[in-house]
């Protein structure tokens, strides 16, 4: 027979927000009392409550023993009406963090940051709140993935480019704190030709100060294209360390997914009968898949195929073998990833369609994921309106996205979406992304598509009003696992989620230059 503690909690104590520490100070009270049998413990670990003792028969008749406490929490973190933060891992995966709160937590954790820039306001439903200290700071250190969306001119690809700079930018004190650049991949699909422009985010690599060392970029190009993508990026070769190399894969960087990518081969259903080879030919040579032994099964089969048919197998053919690189090429750069280095692929040429380009990025993505680059990656999909809503969101590319978003932490991988439409953004991907930063746009349908997947109230607020409104370099930010410093009726300010508000945010200046800025007449 072993004794049991009853507690009959006063009536303050019951109808108080402390209601559970009290239980579990109980609890603790209770384990103390059986095991050491100290009615003296259990007043001073539970004082103001009245104590009786009734003996009863504990289960497999033996005490609970303290150590089980060792491996318990003693906090109120997630008691309902108390959300300060107390544990680890949501202080190092928090994306975004003000510098209040930085103070308070993260500097007794390894960790690395950038600014991204200024709080002017945090807001929920009729709540404004200021903070002391405005500096907001990107955690470059945890996965994380964003969407960042806006009209030309309100500040979209610049604040990409500060991430950016926030993830290679190294000794860089007016920028934050970066131990360990990471690894990073750019997707990006425009107009091609004479009037193609470069990729935005080559700009990284031309720096506006000396005392700033710029990232590697290298950029890949279409082989048919490759003369004109060198001038278009003749500007910043001379400025800045930026290469221009022809996109060319080995054939070891070819299995089957591989190929049905970048042969925009979906699913079997309906498909035409060439396809239907296609697809009895891989499952035939299964993991003994190579380039050459499909082509000479592929040489076999294709006997059968009339003239229409023969022609759509050509047009997919091509396009593979555009991109293949020649067994006697010794002279081309080949595709690698490294850390501290910026990849840029850019397929803006007239004879790539955005399904084609879909099928090479996701390819692309998929050898970025498996390369080992002793550090962590960062994935762009740059101007994703022009070729992400292929298939209504369904291609390839974009269930490869969605894959990554899943496993990111696994993977190390921190996923940036940048676009001036978000309805393009498939709504899943929405649904998981950890940071949504909008600058000014004015469609409704576009506020309607987000709202509707991101974790802000705007209920009671004018948050399609301020959207509008918003200066350039200026956006909402929504980040619930975000972390900031907000004040309480008694005692100083509690470190806590930014949950369902949002922040009013000021970008950056960039230590980089700025390519993108826009051409005006007259200047000055």
């Amino acid at each position: 027979m072993h004794n049991l503690i009853t507690f009959v909690l006063p009536d303050t104590i019951a109808a108080s927000k402390d209601l559970q520490m009290w239980r579990l100070r109980a609890i603790k009270a209770w384990l103390v009392s059986s095991c050491m049998n100290d009615s003296q413990t259990t007043h001073q670990l539970f004082k103001g409550a009245h104590i009786h003792r009734r003996n009863v028969m504990l289960v497999n008749g033996s005490c609970n023993r303290q150590e089980e406490w060792a491996l318990l929490h003693e906090d109120t973190s997630n008691v309902a009406g108390t959300t300060a933060i107390t544990e680890i891992h949501d202080i190092k995966d928090a994306p975004l963090i003000t510098r209040e709160a930085y103070e308070r937590l993260c500097q007794t954790h390894a960790t690395q940051y950038g600014v991204f820039g200024r709080v002017i306001a945090c807001r929920a439903k009729k709540i404004t709140t200021a903070f002391k200290d405005a500096r907001l700071y990107l955690n470059t250190n945890a996965p994380f993935s964003a969407v960042v969306c806006g009209v030309q001119g309100s500040g979209k690809s610049h604040s990409v480019s500060v991430i950016l700079e926030n993830m290679f930018i190294s000794q860089c004190p007016s920028i934050g704190l970066l131990q360990k650049p990471l690894s990073g991949l750019i997707l990006h699909f425009g107009e091609g030709g004479a009037g193609a422009s470069p990729c935005e985010a080559a700009w990284l690599a031309v720096s506006s100060s000396l005392s700033i060392r710029a990232p590697s970029v290298n950029v890949y190009v279409s082989r048919s294209s490759l003369n004109t993508m060198k001038k278009v990026y003749t500007p910043l070769m001379k400025k800045g360390n930026v290469k221009v190399s022809p996109l060319l894969f080995d054939e070891g960087d070819l299995d089957a997914q591989t190929f049905l990518s970048m042969m925009a081969v979906g699913s079997s259903d309906g498909a035409p009968l060439y396809i239907q080879i296609l697809l009895s030919i891989l499952r035939d040579l299964g993991e003994n898949f190579t380039f050459n032994s499909f082509m000479r099964e592929l040489d076999r089969k294709k006997k059968v195929l009339n003239p229409a048919q023969l022609s759509g197998l050509q047009q997919r053919l091509s396009l593979l073998e555009g991109f293949m690189r020649s067994p006697t090429s010794k002279s081309d750069a080949r595709l690698k990833f490294s850390a501290g280095e910026l990849t840029i692929i850019d397929l803006s040429d007239p004879f790539i369609d955005p399904a084609s380009a879909c099928g090479i990025f996701e390819v692309i993505t998929r050898l970025f994921v498996r390369a080992k680059v002793d550090t962590g990656k960062v994935l762009v999909l740059d101007e994703a309106h022009k070729y992400l809503a292929i298939k209504n969101g369904t291609s390839p590319l974009a269930k490869s996205l969605l894959g990554l978003m899943r496993l990111q932490r696994h993977l190390a991988m921190r996923v940036i979406i940048s676009t001036q439409e978000p309805t393009c953004v498939p709504p899943v991907v929405l649904d998981l992304c950890s940071i949504a930063i909008l600058h000014r746009f004015s469609s409704p349908s576009w506020w309607e598509h987000l709202v509707k997947h991101v974790s802000a109230d705007f209920s009671e607020s004018d948050g399609f009003d301020e959207v509008v409104q918003l200066q350039t370099g200026q956006a909402l930010i929504l980040t619930p696992s975000g972390l900031g410093t907000f004040p309480r009726k008694e005692g100083e300010g509690v470190v806590e989620r930014f949950g369902r508000r949002y922040l009013l945010v000021k970008t950056r200046k960039r230590v980089t230059v700025d390519g993108g800025a826009s051409v005006l007449v007259l200047d000055g």
